[in-house]
């Protein structure tokens, strides 16, 4: 899931996570989730990269959860090496049952290789910088919509199927997708 700050991304995500809840964990660096239990957030105590190697190993031994993680290029970026436990979570997690949802405002800093393993993308607007990368990924169509989204609109990729769908998030007491308007 990448976009701009204030496009919706994060709103997304805190929606996707409660669906979830309670078989989830939130990697919460900026403390933006304060509305889920403590016991399903971690607030980082460094940047560190060890720091969240160690999370990543907790998972892989827990299983059945899926991994919210906000600021993901910090933690699985192109020049950031991955540690053994990380390495193993990105590469066979579904093996043990735990998803990643990773969330990033920079997503030209997001590792090639965690972003081939992905099967469905959520793309708010982007900046300029990211429209290179994106477009190497998913071609230069679909970065095209993409730079033009207003804001709670994003185009959902589904890598597998390589098919794209611009939807809204629907905004209120809770978001919603549901009968989220389909934007030709």
């Amino acid at each position: 899931m990448s976009g701009l700050p204030g496009t919706g991304k994060t709103t997304l995500a805190k929606y996707l996570a409660s669906l979830c809840e309670p078989n989830i964990l939130i990697y919460d660096p900026l403390s933006q989730y304060n509305g889920f239990p403590e016991n399903l957030r971690y607030i980082p105590k460094a940047d560190s990269l060890t720091e969240f190697d160690g999370v990543c190993k907790q998972l892989r031994a827990r299983g059945d959860v899926t991994f919210f993680i906000e600021e993901c290029e910090r933690y699985l970026g192109q020049a950031k090496p991955l540690l053994e436990n990380t390495f193993d979570l990105v590469n066979r997690g579904r093996n043990w049952g735990v998803g990643i949802v990773a969330v990033t405002r920079r997503i030209q800093r997001l590792s090639k290789d965690y972003f081939d393993l992905c099967q469905r993308c959520f793309f708010f607007r982007c900046g300029l910088k990211s429209q290179q990368y994106i477009a190497d990924m998913i071609g230069r169509e679909n970065t095209r919509k993409i730079m033009q989204l207003p804001r709670y609109h994003f185009l959902y990729y589904d890598v597998e199927q390589e098919q794209s769908n611009i939807y809204v998030l629907r905004l209120g007491v809770r978001p919603t997708l549901e009968g989220a308007k389909v934007v030709e």
